[in-house]
């Protein structure tokens, strides 16, 4: 999906991005005390990211803009999550506020997406099929992934500005 450097999920691209983004990386540890001695701490490795963030609707259509964001928040399973300049994820829609509507064609919101680690939805993340028109430039732009990180995954495509064969694998990491 081409979201010209704007947050989407599933099939709903955001207006304008929001003006929070927040993405959290925890580790699972557990901590464990030795009577008389120190401690040893645990890593259990790391937990799903949590995508958190605020924004805002804009205009005369902001109302419709958040009905389908809600839309797409009621529908089930989880989705890609596209980022800017972030790698893209699977991810569970979690929670949608609508924070106030305090002036005329304005609508504040807050949400929250929770990393899934299905198995059968990561492989979407690791190739695309070219449509013909795009190069490694617009790959790179599309999915927030670096130029230097596709050029090293593709040394086949020897150059990033020419638009790439009508049905060629595309490695994204």
């Amino acid at each position: 999906m081409k979201t010209d450097g704007k947050m989407s999920y599933k099939d709903f691209i955001f207006p304008v991005n929001p003006y929070v983004i927040h993405v959290s990386h925890q580790r699972n540890t557990t901590e464990h005390k030795i009577p008389f001695d120190n401690n040893i701490i645990s890593d259990m490795g790391e937990n799903a990211r949590v995508i958190t963030g605020e924004g805002e609707f804009f205009g005369t259509d902001c109302i419709s803009d958040f009905e389908r964001l809600k839309n797409v928040f009621h529908s089930k399973d989880g989705g890609m999550l596209y980022i800017p300049s972030q790698k893209p994820l699977y991810a569970v829609f979690d929670k949608l506020e609508l924070i106030a509507q305090d002036t005329e064609n304005v609508v504040k919101y807050t949400f929250r997406f929770i990393e899934s680690f299905d198995k059968s939805k990561s492989d979407i993340l690791e190739m695309c099929i070219s449509d013909g028109v795009k190069c490694l430039w617009d790959y790179s732009y599309e999915y927030g992934i670096d130029i230097e990180t596709l050029v090293k995954a593709n040394p086949d495509i020897l150059r990033p500005d020419i638009p790439i064969n009508h049905g060629k694998a595309v490695k994204l990491c």
